[in-house]
């Protein structure tokens, strides 16, 4: 299961083996000053599968199993979502300005406590 990495400076999302193959990437690395927004789920999953059918564009990179495992990269016409979720369980949501995509939601029981720690970060 995915795991984050939290700093002064950024946010680095380390993913397990398995997952950098369904992700066709590896790990991914924001800037804390690129987060506009932080917030905690009840279930990453839906919440990844709503976005990326609000982006309403293409998607690239999926390994999707609705409700199971969602680790892609979804991609609209304005907007895109990295997620790494399993099963239906708590998760955090990064909103994202002037980054390589606009969402990241990690599917964890860490949410709560991830959270914490960005919220000290970030303005």
């Amino acid at each position: 299961m995915a795991k984050i990495q939290i700093t002064e400076q950024q946010v680095t999302i380390r993913l397990d083996w398995w997952e950098k193959i369904s992700a066709r990437r590896s790990h991914l690395s924001v800037p804390i000053r690129a987060i506009t927004g932080v917030s905690v789920v009840a279930d990453a999953c839906e919440v990844a599968g709503a976005l990326k059918k609000a982006a309403g564009g293409t998607q690239a990179r999926p390994n999707d199993v609705t409700g199971t495992i969602n680790t892609t990269t979804a991609e609209g016409d304005v907007d895109s979502t990295f997620s790494a979720c399993h099963g239906h369980g708590p998760g955090i949501v990064l909103d994202l300005d002037s980054a390589t995509v606009n969402h990241i939601i990690i599917s964890t029981s860490e949410a709560e406590h991830y959270a914490q720690q960005l919220t000290q970060y970030i303005g």
